[in-house]
C-alpha cells in the first residue's frame, strides 16, 4: 500500500476546520454576536435563546446598522473594518478586530441579518450567506428600526460530536452564555440588555436590566440592591515597571520604563459579613473585555483573606491600561489575554 500523499485540504473543509476553533461553544456564540452590536453604539440589546440555543440565537441591537458596502464582505474570512494591518493591534479599541466571528458562525450554522442604517428608515435588508460566508442573491427589503439582527440557526449541525454535546448540556450552556452577558451589562453604562429564552412557544425573561449611568447602578440591577451596602469603591493608579522579559523584546538601548494601570471598580469591605461563601461573584476586565486572569485573582483573594480568613471577596475590577500593554491575539476565540508585565502588575496590587 502505497503511503499517502500530503495534498492541500479543500476549502470547504478548511473553512469547517478552522471555524470550529472560534466558534467553540454556545457562549462564544453569543459573545461575538454582543460584542459586535456593542462595537456598533448600540444602547439596547436583546438576547433570545430558542429551546436553550438549540434552534435559534437571535442578537438584536439598535446600533448604526450596516453599509451597503460592507454586505458583500460581512461574512468573509478576515474581513472587518476595525483595523487594516497587523500593527493596528496596537492601537485597536474595539472587542472585535480579526473578522472572523461571523465567517466561522456561517461554518458552523446557518446565519442571516437583518440591518438598517439612518439614512435607509423605516426600510431595512435581510441578507443570507452561504456556508462559506458568501452573500447569497437576492436580500429583500423590510420594515425595522436602525440597528442589526443577528440570526444563528442551528448551531454546529455540521458537527455531530459537537452538536450531541450542545444538545446534551443546553441548559448548562445556555446559562454560560447567560454568565457572560451579565459581564457585559456590569461593565457597560448606557446599555440596555434583555435576555429571553423561548421554549415550546413560550418566552421567559431571564436577565434584564434597564440604562444607567454608574456602575453602582448596574450591580445593583443585577444583583441584590442591598449587597451595595457590603461594596466599596475600587479606584486605584498603579506604576508598574516594565519586566525585563519584555523589555528583552524590545528594541535595542531601550530604557527602562513602567506601565500606567488604573483600576475601577467595586470589591467587598474587608471583613465579615461583607464577604461572600465563595468566589464565584468576581468579574476581571481589561479596558472594558472580560477576562479571567487566574494569577490575578488568585492574588487578590489572598489578599483579601489575610483580611476576612473565611470569606471570597466579590470584585468587579477594570484594569484600564494602553493597548500595546497586553495582547488580546492569543487563541482563536479572544479569551485569553496575555499581560506583558503581569508578575509587576500583582506584585503592586498587592
Amino acid at each position: 500500500m502505497l503511503p499517502p500523499v500530503c495534498a492541500a485540504i479543500d476549502r470547504t473543509s478548511v473553512h469547517r476546520l478552522t471555524s470550529g476553533q472560534v466558534i467553540i461553544d454556545l457562549q462564544t456564540a453569543v459573545k461575538e454576536l454582543v460584542e459586535n452590536a456593542l462595537d456598533a453604539g448600540a444602547t439596547t440589546i436583546s438576547v433570545k435563546f430558542r429551546e436553550h440555543g438549540l434552534d435559534e440565537i437571535e442578537v438584536e441591537d439598535n446600533g448604526r446598522g450596516i453599509e451597503k458596502e460592507d454586505w458583500p464582505g460581512l461574512a468573509l474570512k478576515h474581513h472587518t473594518s476595525k483595523l487594516t494591518s497587523f500593527d493596528d493591534l496596537a492601537s485597536v479599541s474595539t472587542l472585535g478586530f480579526r473578522g472572523e466571528a461571523l465567517s466561522s458562525l456561517c461554518g458552523v450554522a446557518t446565519l442571516s441579518i437583518t440591518t438598517c442604517t439612518s439614512p435607509t428608515l423605516p426600510l431595512g435588508t435581510a441578507l443570507s450567506f452561504t456556508s462559506a460566508g458568501e452573500l447569497r442573491i437576492g436580500s429583500k427589503r423590510v420594515s425595522r428600526s436602525r440597528g442589526t439582527t443577528v440570526k444563528v440557526e442551528k448551531l454546529f449541525e455540521n458537527l455531530p460530536v459537537r452538536r450531541k454535546e450542545l444538545s446534551k448540556n443546553a441548559k448548562r450552556e445556555m446559562g454560560k452564555a447567560i454568565e457572560m452577558v451579565q459581564a457585559y451589562a456590569l461593565i457597560n453604562l448606557g446599555v440596555r440588555f434583555e435576555v429571553r429564552n423561548i421554549v415550546k412557544g413560550k418566552s421567559q425573561v431571564l436577565l434584564q436590566t434597564p440604562i444607567s449611568t454608574t456602575l453602582r447602578a448596574n450591580f445593583s440591577n443585577l444583583f441584590a440592591p442591598k449587597s451595595l451596602a457590603s461594596l466599596l469603591d475600587l479606584d486605584l493608579t498603579l506604576e508598574v515597571p516594565t519586566e525585563k522579559t519584555v523589555m528583552k523584546r524590545l528594541e535595542e538601548g531601550a530604557v527602562e520604563s513602567s506601565t500606567t494601570v488604573r483600576v475601577k471598580g467595586l470589591i467587598s469591605k474587608p471583613s465579615a459579613p461583607h464577604g461572600r461563601p465563595a468566589g464565584n461573584r468576581q468579574f476581571y476586565y481589561i479596558n472594558g473585555r472580560p477576562f479571567a486572569p487566574v494569577k490575578v485573582a488568585k492574588a487578590v483573594n489572598e489578599s483579601y483573606k489575610s483580611f476576612n480568613a473565611n470569606q471570597f471577596p466579590t470584585v468587579v475590577a477594570d484594569f484600564q491600561l494602553a493597548p500595546d500593554a497586553y495582547d488580546v491575539n492569543v487563541s482563536p476565540d479572544k479569551r485569553t489575554i496575555f499581560l506583558h508585565s503581569e508578575g509587576n502588575l500583582i506584585a503592586c496590587l498587592k
